[in-house]
C-alpha cells in the first residue's frame, strides 16, 4: 500500500458521531485459488465459470448514488504476503483506472459492478431499463483499453485490499479488504464479501464485510446467520429508475463514409409508441465532447418514427475510411447532459454504404444492403465468404506428424457463383489481402480464392512448408484436395471464448487499404451455446449461412464427428435465399419469404 494510501485510511476512521456516505461500496472478492477450486474445469458452471467458490482474480463493486459519473475513476488492488503494512518486499499495488467511454457517465443506483484479471467482459450489455444491472469487465485485455486500463492484478486470500479514487484522486471509499479491522482476514477456501443490503452508509470498516464460503459474481451476495439464509435486497437501491430513453431513442443507422455531393449521416429511431422530444439532447462523434451537437429545442421524434441530421446541420463528419465512434446523449433543455444513452462503435465503412441495426431498431449493427436514411432498416447484406464453421477444441487422437492444436480449423464459405479471390488489385495501389482477426490473426496471400459454392480452410500450421501435416489433416478429415487449405495462422483458438472476424480491404487510403469487417463472431463454450464443441468432438457450424445473427442461435454442434470440412454443414436450418428476400423477425427466429433455392445434403 502506498503511504498515502495508508494516511487516507487513517483520515477516513469515521469519528463517534461521523456520518460515512458513499458513492460506491466494495461487495465481493474472490480468494479462492484457482487450482482446485475452479469449478470451469469440470463445466458445471455457467455463469462465466467463476461461481460458488471458484478461484480467479476478480472483484465486485456496487453503485449506491443514482446518476454517477464514474469516468476517469481508479481502483488501487493492494496486496502484500507479510509485513511490513507498506509497499516493500513482498507487496504489490496495482492500479487501474476506468476510461471515458460513455457507459460510465450515467451509471444507475444498484448497478453491480466487476472487474475481472481473466473474465472476458460484458460492458456494452449493460441495459438497466431492461433488468440487466451488471457490467463486467476484463482488466488485463479489455479491447485494448476500451473501458477499463488493462491491468494485470492479484486478488489472494493474503491481505488484499481495494481502494477506490473518483477521476481527481480523492479515495471515496476503502481501503477494505483483508486485514481492515476489526477483520482478520480469510482463508484459502473462502471468499471477502459483504453480508448485508449495499447502502450509502457502509464504511470500509464494517462488522458486515466477513468471510464466506461461497461467491456469487454479478449477482447479490447471499449468507446464512441465525436466523436462517439470507440474500442482499437491491429493490430499494433500483426503485427509482424510468430510464425509458436509452431504449425508447436508439441510434439506428449511420452512413459514414461518403464522396461530395453526398453527405454523413446518422438516423435516429423512436421504438416507443409515444412521441419524444429530443430537444437539448446531443450527438457526438468523440467522448471527450458529448455536446458536440445540441439537437433544438422542440425537435420532435414520433412514435416508431425516424430524424436524421446530415453533417450540414451537425457541422462536423465522421471518418467513416477509418471508423469511428457516434455517441447520443440526453439533455435537459438547458445545455446540461443529463446521460449518455446510446453509441455504437463502427470500424472503417465503405464508401456510399451504411451500418444499421438488424432487426431494425434492437438488434447488432451490420452492413446494410441499401441506405434507408429516415425509413425501416434494409437486410444486412452478408457475403458471399461468411465464416461457416469453426473447430476450436478438437478431439484427437492426432496421427503424427500432427498435435493436438494442428487439428483446429476455421471454415469459409463462398455462396456465390464465381471464385472469390481473398486478394483485391488495386492496380497502382498494390494488392492488398483479406484479413481474420481476434485469437487468430492471418493475411490471405496473393494468390489466395475460395472457389464458388465452395469453402477454403484455416490452420495453425504452414500447409507449404509443412505437407507432411497438410496430408495427415486431409487424411483426418477426410478434406478433398480441391478445398484449399491456408496457413499459418497466429494465435490459437480459446478453448472457452474467442472472436473470429472476417475483413476486406476497402478502396487504399494513400498506401493503406482500410479493411472493413465483413463477418464476425464470438463463441462461448457455456451457456447456450454447444458443449459438445468444446472438445467432445463436434465442430461449430453455422446453421444459417445467410442469416446475419451471430449469437448462439444462429450455430449448432457438427451432428458428424470431426464436423464437416470441405462440405456442406451437417445442420442447416434455414434454406438458401436466391433473393434480397425480406427477413422477418419473430419471437423464436426468423422466417424467410421468397426462397425456393434447394439445401444440398452432406456428402
Amino acid at each position: 500500500m502506498k503511504l498515502t494510501s495508508l494516511l487516507a485510511c487513517i483520515l477516513m476512521i469515521p469519528l463517534a458521531g461521523t456520518a460515512w456516505s458513499a458513492d460506491l461500496v466494495l461487495n465481493e472478492y474472490n480468494a479462492v485459488p484457482e487450482i482446485g477450486g475452479f469449478l470451469k474445469i469440470g463445466k458445471t458452471d455457467l455463469r462465466f465459470g467463476r461461481r460458488e467458490g471458484n478461484g480467479g482474480d476478480w472483484f465486485e463493486l456496487v453503485i449506491v448514488t443514482d446518476h454517477l459519473d464514474m469516468r476517469g475513476w481508479s481502483i488501487d488492488i493492494f496486496h502484500r504476503t507479510g509485513e511490513p503494512t507498506v509497499p516493500g518486499p513482498g507487496q504489490t499495488l496495482t492500479t487501474t483506472q476506468l476510461t471515458d467511454d460513455p457507459i460510465w457517465a450515467d451509471l444507475r443506483s444498484g448497478t453491480i459492478l466487476t472487474v475481472a484479471e481473466d473474465i472476458d467482459g460484458t460492458a456494452n450489455t449493460y441495459r438497466p431499463e431492461t433488468g440487466h444491472w451488471w457490467i463486467n469487465v476484463r482488466a488485463n485485455d479489455n479491447a485494448a483499453g476500451r473501458y477499463i486500463t488493462p491491468t494485470n492484478f492479484v486478488v489472494s486470500n493474503d491481505k488484499t485490499q481495494i481502494t477506490i479514487r473518483d477521476a481527481s484522486g480523492v479515495v471515496v471509499f476503502g481501503p477494505s479488504g483483508e486485514g481492515i479491522s476489526p477483520l482478520t482476514g480469510v482463508g484459502s477456501a473462502e471468499v471477502f464479501k459483504l453480508e448485508a443490503t449495499p447502502a450509502a452508509s457502509t464504511t470500509p470498516f464494517s462488522a458486515a464485510y466477513t468471510d464466506g464460503s461461497s461467491s456469487s459474481f454479478g449477482l447479490p451476495n447471499p449468507w446464512t446467520d441465525i436466523t436462517g439464509p439470507q440474500v442482499q435486497d437491491f429493490s430499494a437501491l433500483r426503485s427509482s429508475v424510468p430510464y425509458y430513453p436509452l431504449t425508447s431513442v436508439v441510434i439506428n443507422e449511420v452512413s459514414t463514409h461518403n464522396d461530395p455531393p453526398e453527405q454523413d449521416w446518422i438516423e435516429l429511431h423512436n421504438t416507443s409508441g409515444r412521441k419524444i422530444d429530443l430537444g437539448g439532447w446531443f450527438i457526438s462523434d468523440g467522448s471527450t465532447n458529448l455536446m458536440r451537437y445540441k439537437i433544438p429545442l422542440g425537435t420532435l421524434i414520433p412514435s416508431g418514427g425516424y430524424r436524421t441530421f446530415s453533417e450540414t446541420t451537425l457541422l462536423f463528419s465522421f471518418s467513416g475510411e477509418l471508423g469511428e465512434t457516434a455517441y447520443l446523449s440526453e439533455g435537459d433543455g438547458f445545455g446540461g447532459m443529463t446521460g449518455a444513452r446510446d453509441y455504437v462503435d463502427f470500424g472503417p465503412m465503405e464508401n456510399g454504404v451504411s451500418y444499421g441495426r438488424f432487426p431494425n431498431g434492437s438488434g447488432p449493427f451490420f452492413r446494410m444492403s441499401s441506405r434507408t436514411q429516415g425509413a425501416r432498416n434494409s437486410i444486412p447484406d452478408l457475403g458471399p465468404v461468411v465464416i461457416n464453421e469453426i473447430m476450436y477444441n478438437a478431439q484427437g487422437p492426432a496421427a503424427a506428424p500432427l498435435t493436438g492444436s494442428d487439428l483446429e480449423f476455421i471454415e469459409f464459405r463462398n455462396s456465390s457463383l464465381m471464385d472469390v479471390a481473398m486478394a483485391v488489385d488495386y492496380g497502382p495501389a498494390g494488392i492488398f489481402p483479406w484479413r481474420v482477426s481476434g485469437g487468430p490473426d492471418f493475411d490471405f496471400p496473393p494468390a489466395a480464392m475460395i472457389p464458388a459454392e465452395g469453402f477454403a480452410l484455416l490452420v495453425t500450421f504452414d500447409p507449404l512448408l509443412e505437407p507432411l501435416k497438410l496430408a495427415a489433416f486431409r487424411t483426418h478429415y477426410g478434406l478433398l484436395p480441391a478445398t484449399p487449405v491456408y496457413g499459418p495462422a497466429g494465435g490459437r483458438l480459446d478453448n472457452y471464448t474467442d472472436s473470429v472476424n472476417l475483413r476486406r480491404p476497402d478502396t487504399p487510403i494513400v498506401d493503406t487499404a482500410p479493411l472493413v469487417v465483413r463477418d464476425t463472431v464470438t463463441y462461448f463454450d457455456f451457456g447456450d451455446w454447444p458443449t459438445s464443441a468444446d472438445g467432445g468432438g463436434s465442430s461449430l457450424e453455422r446453421i444459417a449461412p445467410h442469416i446475419p445473427f451471430t449469437d448462439s442461435t444462429r450455430w449448432a454442434a457438427s451432428l458428424i464427428a470431426k464436423g464437416t470440412p470441405g462440405a456442406e454443414n451437417s445442420v442447416l436450418d434455414v434454406p438458401e435465399p436466391t433473393t434480397a428476400s425480406q427477413l422477418l423477425v419473430g419471437s423464436f427466429g426468423l422466417a424467410l419469404l421468397g426462397i425456393n433455392k434447394r439445401r444440398r445434403s452432406h456428402a
